[in-house]
């Protein structure tokens, strides 16, 4: 077995290493964590559904000092974003060094973190390798886009609005395991806190910020042309995580097969996917495909996200709902 993952006090220590694969007690111990973090993602009713919420719930939340007090604001943009407006009070850290030593020091531990980017991709990640480590992390569906318009909105109604590429309806074959019952969000110990925390520095610091919202996305017009190139179409693997009446009803993407996003990491469903295919997950709005393609990506598969989930490939009620957040932002930014 080679040496785990560890986070030395040297921050040059803690560089990714260019192609590094995680060993068997890391995966091990991500893929337990992961089990228990996801099982208990709350997908259906409560404040945080999929550990989100709208722009405009947010506002709402930040005029109320008791409830402005129990949140913490991660701005993980880049630093030139971020100068040219944020939201008032919020701490800035680039998308790429959240899981340094010292920036994972600063975190509070006794209040919501809610994360923030440009689209909502980038947060869901961070979310994921936050929730991992023990923290209490949400992020805004939409990004900066719901708490306040932006050079993007435009092109981002436009693009939403215009999005028609087929769907198949028939009903998902059972090829996955549904998620246990009972699980609880807990924290890590400090062992696992510590191979979790380098193996997440070491994924998040080799990325290239990019793509049609943020690294690890994949946009609806150069996934549907991957699909019709006949060579690229057998190296992706897609995996829809909508409920099974969105996945029949609303129509999906020809050839995926769905899963429970809160089953992802059982042992059974994980020894299911492929290792030697790019796995591109697939939701509403790009959320919970971002925070399990972060928690694939850890356990050394290759994953991203569709941008924009469903929204962006065709018509969805999800469509509705993510334009009026954004149509309707009008926040301040200082």
């Amino acid at each position: 077995m080679s040496t785990p993952f560890t986070i030395s006090d040297n921050a040059e220590d803690n560089a990714a290493v260019p192609g590094a694969v995680p060993d068997k007690l890391a995966i091990d111990i991500i893929a337990r964590r992961a089990l228990a973090v996801l099982a208990s993602t709350p997908l259906e009713t409560g404040e945080y559904i999929a550990h989100s919420l709208w722009g405009r719930e947010l506002a709402k939340k930040l005029l109320d000092p008791a409830e402005r007090a129990n949140l913490y604001l991660l701005d993980v943009r880049d630093r030139d974003a971020f100068d040219e407006g944020h939201i008032e009070g919020a701490h800035h850290v680039p998308y790429t060094e959240w899981a340094s030593k010292d920036n994972l020091s600063r975190l509070p531990l006794n209040r919501k973190i809610i994360v923030i980017c440009d689209s909502g991709h980038q947060a869901a990640q961070v979310v994921a390798g936050l929730r991992l480590l023990g923290f209490d992390a949400a992020l805004p569906r939409t990004g900066i886009t719901g708490w306040a318009r932006t050079a993007k909105t435009v092109n981002l109604v436009k693009k939403l609005q215009s999005a028609g590429y087929p769907v198949k309806r028939i009903p998902p074959q059972n090829y996955f395991l549904p998620a246990p019952a009972g699980a609880v969000f807990d924290r890590p110990d400090a062992t696992e806190f510590d191979i979790i925390a380098a193996r997440a520095y070491e994924v998040f610091a080799a990325e290239a910020i990019g793509g049609d919202g943020g690294c690890h996305t994949i946009n609806a017009r150069d996934l549907h042309e991957q699909l019709n190139d006949e060579r690229s179409h057998e190296d992706l693997f897609l995996l829809d995580l909508r409920r099974e009446e969105d996945f029949e009803g609303v129509g999906h993407i020809e050839g995926s097969m769905r899963m429970d996003f809160d089953a992802a990491a059982l042992p059974q469903n994980l020894e299911r996917l492929p290792r030697d295919k790019k796995i591109v997950t697939i939701c509403y709005t790009g959320n919970l495909a971002s925070q399990l393609a972060t928690v694939l990506r850890l356990l050394g598969f290759d994953a991203s996200a569709l941008a924009y989930g469903m929204a962006s490939w065709t018509r969805t009620p999800s469509t509705y709902l993510y334009l009026k957040d954004i149509r309707e932002a009008d926040n301040p930014l200082v």
